[in-house]
């Protein structure tokens, strides 16, 4: 409603409260923009690793290769090699299906392929082969099985994106709430620049009748004018200010320019306070940072395996069987539909390959160590991030739980200057009170108002600095929901 509302009257007064604000940064900042992205980086990564699991099926054909040249090829009745001018014409075609095999880390495949060859010449001839199926194995003996470590690895880096994607949603609303606020802040010292500008204009006459009947003297005098010209320039500068913040938000919004905005200030409390025991769990639960702290010691135990493994005996095997066809030669052209008739030829293949580090001058040795080290360092790094983290969480909650009291200390504290100035002024009026008594009460009064209106700010930065910490909404008592369909449909 509020969109609609901006569309059809963009040059307009607008009516924005905190709500709306941050409505309108989840679904049209920039910041939104750039969060959706970035997790769709993620689910693609995801995707791409989930796919790898899965069945793939390739077809790879070579239609044409024509070769007309001089090959050194061995003659039987000479027993020579000799150069032999050959042309021919070759194509083939092959289809491959293959599944990769985590737990062990090698790879199912089934082959179908076809050739032909056309041969130019003393002897022209054409010749087909066939083999309609072959099946096999392939597989790396006593070496790392990345696609093991891959299936801890990533599930739990795309659990740790979705996370990421909720924490900088209300990354985003802290901002929101900054700007928000930022922009209450700065239209408050321009309504009190104003104020302060006309009040002290109209006590400026006052002033100036009382010096006349001798009850202000010209220090006084001089005072006041001194303090009207102040608030002369005090409200340049905070119809400027007002100007900055309104602009800074509008397109943090992606907002238009042209838009007035009416702010209004949130007057009620979501929560008056938090559970310090749920605050801790839920961040515990929730944070990315503690995915993180698993990802990185998984990772490096990944990488001390890695090491290990190239320090020693590896094979390679590589088994296959299936049957194969063939029909024509030199004395005779083939036919494509004999190579798929039966009285098929048996077709076995087996590799066996190794590899025996004899001396490297230690170079395999120092990368297991080196890896090893790293993987302890980041095991007592995590134990201290985690230690720091509970810590940090447990004072955000403690500071969280005193911010209402704050605010309705700061909005009584505002109640009361602003009675203390408006009796001052009186007073003033009446002679019973001088310039410097109305210039401390005036001060106060406005300093009152400004503590009133960042203690209010304060207590909903600190309120969404625990929702982004724990990923948890207090104010519902439920976890912060992570709709990937919504997001996929932006």
């Amino acid at each position: 409603m509020l969109l609609h509302q901006l569309a059809c009257f963009s040059q307009e007064s607008i009516r924005l409260t905190l709500h709306d604000a941050l409505s309108l940064a989840q679904e049209q900042s920039l910041q939104a923009f750039l969060n959706k992205h970035y997790y769709m980086t993620d689910y693609w990564a995801y995707r791409s690793f989930q796919a790898d699991m899965l069945p793939s099926v390739s077809l790879r054909a070579t239609p044409l290769a024509y070769s007309n040249a001089s090959e050194l090829r061995f003659n039987w009745e000479n027993q020579t090699d000799e150069y032999t001018r050959t042309e021919n014409l070759i194509s083939n075609l092959n289809l491959n299906i293959s599944q990769k095999v985590a737990a062990t880390g090698g790879t199912f495949f089934v082959q179908s392929e076809l050739g032909r060859i056309e041969n130019y010449g003393r002897n022209e001839y054409t010749q087909y082969s066939s083999r309609p199926f072959s099946i096999g194995y392939q597989q790396q003996i006593f070496g790392f099985n990345e696609m093991k470590w891959q299936r801890r690895i990533e599930p739990l880096a795309f659990e740790k994106a979705k996370k990421e994607y909720l924490l900088s949603s209300e990354s985003m609303h802290l901002s929101t709430i900054r700007q928000f606020f930022g922009l209450i802040s700065a239209s408050i010292r321009m309504e009190m620049a104003q104020t302060n500008m006309e009040n002290t204009a109209n006590l400026l006459k006052v002033a100036q009748r009382r010096f006349e009947l001798g009850t202000v003297t010209r220090e006084e005098l001089l005072d006041l004018r001194l303090s009207n010209n102040n608030a002369q320039i005090n409200l340049q500068e905070a119809q400027l200010s007002y100007r900055e913040a309104k602009e800074n938000l509008l397109n943090f919004l992606m907002l238009p320019v042209d838009i007035e905005l009416d702010i209004l200030i949130p007057e009620s409390l979501p929560v008056s306070d938090v559970d310090v025991q749920l605050v801790l769990q839920k961040a515990l639960e929730n944070n990315p940072e503690i995915l993180q702290l698993e990802q990185s010691v998984l990772e490096s135990q990944r990488n001390v395996e890695q090491a290990n493994r190239a320090r020693h005996f590896q094979a390679d095997v590589n088994v296959s069987y299936g049957i194969s066809k063939d029909d024509g030669n030199y004395l005779k052209s083939g036919e494509l539909k004999e190579v798929y008739t039966p009285e098929f030829e048996s077709y076995q293949q087996l590799s066996l390959g190794i590899n025996i580090p004899i001396m490297d001058w230690g170079r395999n040795k120092g990368r297991y160590e080196m890896a090893k080290s790293q993987h302890e360092i980041v095991q007592v790094a995590g134990r201290q991030t985690l230690q720091q983290f509970k810590q940090n969480t447990v004072t955000r909650a403690i500071a969280f739980n005193i911010q209402k009291s704050r605010v309705e200390s700061a909005a009584l504290s505002d109640t009361l200057a602003n009675e203390s100035y408006e009796l001052t002024m009186t007073r003033f009026s009446s002679g019973q009170a001088d310039v410097l008594r109305l210039t401390s009460s005036q001060t106060a009064k406005d300093n009152a108002r400004l503590q009133y209106i960042n203690t209010l700010s304060d207590y909903w930065v600190n309120y969404y600095t625990l929702r982004e910490l724990t990923l948890y909404d207090f104010e519902n008592n439920s976890d912060i929901v992570f709709d990937e369909d919504k997001i996929l449909k932006q």
